[in-house]
């Protein structure tokens, strides 16, 4: 490609991006969306596997604030990994840096609220003291003492799970042609989403292997 075309080419993906920008900003303010909750925000069975996807922008993003951010984890871990294991009915979890994002990614049965109670009974402490210093917008400190606005914040920075079926996002939406439309205001207003989540054993749940072998939390 010559120089001039390069030039050319770039102007074109300048204006285009421009065009965008006023075109989302035009539809934000003429016809913003209000997507419906997912289904699996709120369990219906205690065997229901459930995805949280935690994402922290950290206050620091130099690769010296993503050092920090790595220190204070494994400082942490092995009374987080404690932690969620003290909780009982996490499946999984994981924390990675991810573009100056401090996330945490869990599974774990039954309700996203008394997932969270119960994460901040059993190790909140422990979680305040990682992230006070670290996270843009900490949540009010200590958790224990303010659950509610603790479980807010968490909702504000969980990402945001998109279903297979876009229209059970909007089913007020009765023009299907507005659908791309709407997913680009969701996008504008949800930078970080799920798409999709698969469970391949929708067996027991970790609670209830627990109860019937009589183990304790």
């Amino acid at each position: 490609m010559s120089v001039a075309n390069h030039m050319v080419k770039t102007a074109e993906r300048r204006v285009r991006a421009t065009f965008e920008r006023m075109l989302v900003a035009h539809w934000r303010r003429r016809a913003p969306v209000t997507p419906s909750v997912p289904a699996w925000r709120t369990a219906p069975a205690d065997n229901l596997q459930m995805n949280m996807n935690l994402v922290m922008p950290l206050i620091d993003k130099t690769a010296v604030g993503q050092a920090k951010a790595v220190q204070a984890v494994a400082a942490n871990i092995d009374e987080l990994f404690s932690g969620l294991n003290n909780v009982g009915t996490v499946h999984f979890a994981r924390f990675d840096l991810i573009e100056g994002n401090l996330c945490m990614f869990s599974v774990f049965d039954g309700d996203f609220t008394n997932y969270i109670r119960d994460f901040i009974s059993v190790f909140g402490s422990v979680f305040d003291a990682l992230i006070v210093d670290l996270v843009e917008d900490p949540p009010p400190s200590p958790c224990e003492l303010y659950p509610e606005k603790f479980i807010d914040w968490i909702n504000r920075h969980d990402a945001f799970q998109i279903p297979g079926d876009l229209t059970a996002l909007f089913p007020d939406e009765e023009n299907l042609e507005n659908l791309s439309r709407d997913l680009v205001l969701l996008l504008d207003q949800h930078p970080y989403v799920q798409l999709g989540r698969f469970s391949a054993y929708p067996g027991f749940s970790a609670a209830q292997i627990r109860m019937a072998t009589g183990v304790d939390w």
